[in-house]
């Protein structure tokens, strides 16, 4: 076979994920191109090796390509064969420091890079590179906007799929890149879909991806759209579908050493072995989950198992182990300079409901195990005869104790909860308002109000019916058990910050809606000459996360 033959047969093994024998290919053939004196062929070997590391996550061997590929274009003066050959190695040195960029969470600079890639002159010089150039631009878009949903950075990630999309639902069909791109976007953006709450569209870009990929025997990308439907599945309560999607996909997916991706399919694992009352082999699958993640250095990943782990220690009565952790998950996100509100308050929620926790304990809480005992089997059985009932002694030193820590949950989810429920209104699109409503504010005001009832304080239980009275209802489409384990590490993520949103927020009426207020609400009064119900915790979210859950306005009234 010729050079130009081994090269594509190097580039459809690549696209089948066989990369070992793809770069050993790719590698044999250098020794010939170098007695030929062939630096068009070399470019491409390089080009080729550079995106094979850098969907291996080999990112030094990627700089190593990318640095060849440089050198070799500077030596070269402007000339008929070499500007072509310098025009199309340019653009594709520029998509692999795209996608370098957008891996490293520079996301800024990937931006950059992929601007520049689109705006590349070189097919108005040479019509032949058009359809390459396409290409480039719109892989090198899937990879940003995957690395943007890593990062939870779905609103930026949102305005890539607007230019993505049209793109690749105006492909021809046949090719080797055409599929590629189809099966790469499908996935990727189907993965989008579900993590922010749009899973119908979700299925549909995933079971296409999934067709294809079967069809051109392409058994990871299978693997990896399986996975994406197991994280749907999941979200709707189906937990034999979630266990029997991930149990096949694992096998691939670690065959073809996609650590991250192994990491979240023990996320998986675990979560389906909790849901049937296997706590030790939840824990042992999460253990090797965040084995993973701390291999590969992803903080934000870190912080999410760190807390999901913790809910092993609660079911065991070690609270102040669960405790700790959440202190650890906090300094991974205090690390992460990406961070933001809303993951700050998840994780006061989530602490909140280990001090419930704790209080319940206090009160004999029959689900609670032993904290002294290291039988799984015993914890496995208390937690199957568990009828989730409390027995006490009003007064007494435990439910003296319990309402303390209460009073802490309090401090922690309420104030959370009030947070996250402003930005529900900041939203003008109804859609994207009932997403938030049922997967985000719902499970948080449904913990508020436990820990308030069981707190005791029935003051404060009537303030929060009557701010939920007065901010409108919500159906709870959340389909998590009451307790939240299974929501910490799998959270969808709504594309929740608009510019005409951030006005509403902000109290302005936007395109003449009729709503009395979209954004934050005014401050709440019970009875004349009363204070403003919830202060104390609506301050709280203020100064803690920085939204703006009271606004300016005057006081409203709530009774007739």
């Amino acid at each position: 076979m010729s050079i130009t033959g081994d090269l594509q047969r190097a580039r459809e093994l690549a696209l089948a994920a066989k990369e070992e024998a793809a770069k050993d290919l790719l590698l044999s053939l250098m020794p010939e191109i170098e007695r030929e004196d062939r630096d068009d062929l070399a470019l491409e070997v390089f080009a080729q090796l550079g995106e094979i590391y850098l969907t291996r996550t080999a990112y030094d061997g990627t700089r190593q390509c990318l640095q060849r590929m440089t050198d070799c274009l500077a030596h070269y003066e402007t000339g008929a064969e070499a500007d072509h050959m310098i025009a199309r190695y340019t653009m594709r040195a520029r998509f692999l420091r795209t996608g370098l960029a957008a891996a490293a969470g520079e996301h800024e600079e990937a931006a950059r890079e992929l601007a520049g890639l689109d705006e590349d002159e070189a097919p108005r010089r040479f019509a032949d590179l058009a359809a390459e150039q396409r290409h480039l631009v719109t892989l090198a878009g899937v990879l940003c906007a995957t690395a943007l949903c890593d990062d939870d950075l779905h609103v930026p990630a949102a305005a890539l799929w607007q230019n993505i999309i049209p793109v690749v639902e105006g492909l021809p069909e046949g090719t080797d890149e055409t599929d590629q791109l189809l099966v790469a976007t499908g996935i990727a953006y189907g993965r989008f879909c579900v993590e922010t709450g749009r899973l119908a569209e979700g299925d549909q870009w995933l079971h296409r991806a999934s067709a294809r990929a079967q069809r051109r025997e392409w058994q990871l990308y299978w693997a990896r759209a399986e996975l994406e439907t197991a994280a749907a599945t999941w979200l709707r309560g189906d937990h034999e579908s979630t266990e029997r999607l991930v149990g096949a996909a694992y096998p691939v997916i670690a065959e073809h050493s996609r650590a991250h991706d192994v990491a979240r399919c023990w996320l998986y694992f675990g979560l389906t072995r909790l849901g049937i009352g296997w706590l030790k082999e939840a824990d042992e699958s999460w253990g090797h989950a965040e084995t993973q993640w701390r291999e590969l250095g992803r903080p934000l990943y870190i912080h999410r198992i760190l807390m999901q782990r913790s809910w092993i220690s609660v079911f065991r009565g070690r609270f102040d182990e669960a405790v700790k952790q959440v202190a650890e998950a906090r300094e991974f996100l205090d690390s992460w300079s990406r961070s933001s509100w809303l993951q700050y308050a998840r994780l006061d929620d989530h602490l909140g409901s280990i001090w419930r926790a704790d209080a319940l304990a206090d009160l004999n809480f029959d689900g609670i195990g032993d904290p002294s005992s290291d039988d799984w089997q015993q914890l496995q059985e208390r937690q199957v005869a568990s009828l989730g009932v409390t027995r006490f002694d009003t007064g007494s030193e435990r439910h003296r104790s319990a309402l303390a820590k209460l009073e802490k949950a309090a401090d922690l989810k309420i104030p959370a909860a009030l947070a996250v429920d402003s930005v529900r209104y900041a939203m003008t699109d109804a859609d994207a308002r009932w997403r938030w409503a049922s997967q985000v504010s719902a499970r948080m005001l449904a913990g508020a109000f436990s820990v308030a009832w069981e707190w005791e304080n029935d003051t404060l239980l009537s303030e929060l019916i009557e701010y939920h009275c007065a901010r409108g209802t919500f159906a709870n489409e959340s389909r998590g058990e009451a307790g939240g384990w299974d929501a910490p590490a799998t959270v969808t993520v709504p594309v929740e910050t608009w510019d005409e949103e951030a006005l509403a927020a902000g109290g302005f009426v936007v395109d003449a809606l009729t709503q009395t207020t979209l954004g934050a609400l005014p401050p709440l009064q019970m009875e004349p000459g009363g204070s403003p119900i919830l202060a104390r915790y609506r301050l709280l979210a203020q100064n803690r996360y920085g939204q703006a859950v009271t606004s300016g306005g005057p006081v409203w009234s709530t009774w007739p």
